[in-house]
């Protein structure tokens, strides 16, 4: 996966995205796939509403610093984050194969095979650890959230 660095100074203003199709969708939030146009890169953008989800702002707020400053491959990282009126947009690196649960609906009728499952899982569990080693715990962790490039 190619990260996209910070030193690339992506833009805080939303007008320097131009928003393409709902990736993803979630209680508070809606993934989609952007344009970052200054930089001609492609992102993903999570909006989370604020009015849905005001009873939790400290667990968002904990949730983008967190994104801001992991450092491990397997994890996404934010390239940044901004207030759109009652919106908190995230920006983040786009992964064009989508979900591993994508992958195997769309792919895979059957299922992964063990040697595949047993690679994901791998993976998935050296993030985990590196969270853990740096005192965070991920909360919600299922097929639809493993993300592919």
């Amino acid at each position: 996966m190619e990260r996209a660095p910070r030193e690339r100074g992506f833009p805080t203003d939303p007008k320097e995205y131009k928003l393409y199709e709902e990736v993803g969708e979630g209680v508070s939030a809606t993934v989609y796939r952007a344009l970052c146009v200054p930089l001609n890169t492609f992102v993903a953008i999570k909006v989370l509403d604020l009015e849905k989800c005001s009873s939790d702002l400290d667990g968002i707020r904990r949730e983008v610093q967190t994104m801001s400053l992991i450092d491990h491959p397997n994890l996404l990282r934010a390239c940044c984050s901004f207030a759109n009126d009652h919106q908190l947009w995230v920006v983040m690196p786009f992964m064009a194969a989508g979900s591993a649960l994508h992958i195997i609906k769309t792919n895979f009728p059957d299922g992964f095979e063990e040697a595949v499952i047993a690679t994901l899982l791998w993976e998935v569990l050296k993030a985990l650890v590196y969270l853990h080693s740096q005192g965070h715990i991920h909360r919600d962790v299922k097929i639809q959230m493993e993300l592919l490039s």
